[in-house]
């Protein structure tokens, strides 16, 4: 391989301590040179994240240098996922293992319209002709049950087929799940139950999906786990069907009275569409237990017989303001509801499902992952994984901000970045000897994005913070000149 001159110097010993080099210790890019070029440019997306790839790495030289080695078969998706979650692994295992972890699962197109030389695409949104090309991401976020964000489980990004013309009504009933594209949606669950099993069954692990993830497949493949084992994963979905009971073929959520177990509780609901603000909820909740008849096709078609015992929720808010719809969830579990204090956990828990939906707004605004230009399939992909890791190390510092302020922020950003932000706020003075606290700091880092700091504005979020990110990348390069000078 032809490698750019600067890939033969040694690693700086303040980038060997950065983010991307504790990020992606284990990734192994067929030669040392090219893993240290690999660090420096995810060390360069992550401090300059909406910028395309010539404007992060600096110069055409990092430019070319970038390129070639996302040519390399070594640089692959899988591969920077997996180093990526290696390292969470390292950070679960030194953290908290009384707190639960929940795995958040959810799809999201990335739309190549603007794109159309680019291999290996599938349809999207639209229709017929007008279908927009491009790729899902299916991820797997994982957070703490305290709204920590520690990185993702896995990851399948993917190109939709086509459906055939002329496909006979009802044939999809007939084919097993294991050739349906919801079948990803089995899959995140089993990447809940590698983490459980690779954090050695010491934490409670939930993975946590909306409606599309209402598959009767899935919730029998957890059960049967979990009976086989004597534990693992469990399942929070959001219901979409209306399932008949065992006892009789009732409809489940058509008797909501007979969820003996009641609570009320209050849930931040995040800004939605529509200019919807955020805002408190107030939430009356029934739960217990049932037991699912099977799905009259799956019986008939797939053979299945066995129902299942689950759990079942349904949350409506109380007093919504005038002209907003109420929240009204129905929600199915593994987890055993017997008093109000699990019920109003487990809604608390689903509340968090939002994070993965923060995770998505990150990488296409944030990262800008539908603007990279790259032709082939595959070499596309690995730059959206690599944005992926970036925008969970985004969202991780937004939300570690909220949850542990006062932690020192040197585990996030270089020297020269944490010393120059509090010269720029104060406008002048000497640096400081330590580092700031990650809440202020994220602070400082978000005023340069423009974030207002009123009281009325609350915490700053990830859109401020990436664009803040950009300016202080800018900062800390004048910042390393003046210091270069002053010591000359």
């Amino acid at each position: 391989m032809d490698l750019d001159s600067s890939d033969l110097n040694p690693p700086d010993p303040q980038a060997a301590l950065s983010w991307a080099g504790t990020e992606f210790a284990t990734l192994d890019c067929g030669d040392p040179r090219r893993s240290r070029r690999f660090v420096r440019v995810a060390s360069d997306f992550a401090r300059n994240p909406t910028a395309p790839v010539p404007a992060a790495c600096g110069d055409w030289s990092g430019t070319k240098a970038c390129y070639r080695l996302f040519d390399q078969p070594e640089v692959n998706c899988g591969a920077i996922l997996a180093a990526h979650r290696a390292a969470m692994l390292d950070r679960l295992r030194a953290g908290d293992e009384g707190t639960a972890l929940l795995v958040l699962q959810d799809t999201t197109a990335l739309n190549y319209d603007n794109h159309r030389s680019k291999e290996g695409l599938g349809p999207t949104a639209g229709h017929g002709k007008d279908r927009s090309p491009g790729l899902f991401v299916h991820g797997q976020l994982v957070v703490g049950t305290d709204g920590a964000v520690h990185g993702l489980a896995s990851a399948l990004v993917y190109a939709r087929q086509p459906r055939g013309a002329g496909e006979p009504a009802g044939k999809r009933n007939r084919q097993p799940l294991e050739e349906k594209e919801s079948h990803r949606w089995v899959g995140g669950w089993h990447e809940a139950q590698r983490l459980w099993e690779d954090l050695g069954g010491t934490r409670a692990v939930l993975s946590v999906a909306d409606r599309e993830a209402d598959i009767y497949e899935l919730l029998a493949a957890c059960r049967q786990t979990r009976a086989q084992r004597g534990g693992g994963a469990g399942l929070l979905v959001r219901s979409q069907h209306d399932r008949k009971l065992e006892d009789g073929g009732t409809p489940l959520w058509q008797t909501p009275a007979a969820l003996p177990v009641t609570a009320t509780l209050v849930v931040d609901l995040p800004r939605g569409k529509q200019g919807l603000k955020a805002r408190k909820a107030t939430l009356a909740v029934r739960a217990g237990r049932v037991r699912l008849a099977v799905p009259a096709h799956k019986k008939k078609y797939l053979g299945l017989s066995e129902s299942l015992e689950l759990w079942a929720l349904e949350v409506r808010e109380i007093d919504p303001p005038p002209g907003v719809e109420p929240v009204c969830w129905q929600l199915l579990t593994t987890e055993p509801v017997a008093d109000a204090g699990d019920a109003a956990r487990l809604v608390g828990w689903y509340a968090l499902r939002w994070r993965i939906e923060d995770f998505h707004r990150v990488l296409k605004t944030g990262c800008r992952v539908e603007s990279r230009q790259v032709r082939a399939a595959e070499k596309l992909k690995a730059f959206i994984a690599l944005d992926m890791v970036v925008a969970v190390h985004l969202l991780s510092l937004v939300w570690q901000a909220r949850i542990s302020p006062g932690l020192p922020v040197e585990g996030w950003l270089e020297r020269d970045e944490w010393e120059v932000l509090p010269v720029h706020a104060a406008g002048g003075g000497p640096p400081p000897e330590r580092p700031p606290a990650t809440g202020e700091a994220v602070r400082m880092i978000a005023r340069l994005g423009g974030f207002l700091g009123r009281k009325s504005d609350g915490e700053p979020g990830p859109e401020v913070l990436w664009r803040g990110l950009a300016k202080l990348r800018t900062l800390a390069q004048a910042w390393r000149v003046f210091k270069m000078k002053s010591c000359g």
